[in-house]
């Protein structure tokens, strides 16, 4: 899953950030309001707890412990 924020102007979403994705590739887009709510503020957070590089060893479990 790729989250990215935007805005949408002139019935365009634009990007705030590029994303790296096939031409023609299909997405799915989920509209939230403006309203922040606190579950977002909690997916952002484990977002950058979960992928950090000190845990990234962790990414390859299997081979790191011989499994």
């Amino acid at each position: 899953m790729i989250r990215a924020k935007g805005k949408y102007r002139n019935q365009k979403l634009e990007l705030d950030q590029p994303l790296d994705l096939e031409e023609g590739a299909e997405v799915e887009i989920l509209i939230e309001s403006e309203n922040t709510d606190w579950s977002e503020m909690g997916m952002d957070r484990l977002e950058q707890e979960w992928d950090n590089p000190q845990d990234a060893i962790y990414d390859d479990w299997k081979k790191h412990y011989g499994v």
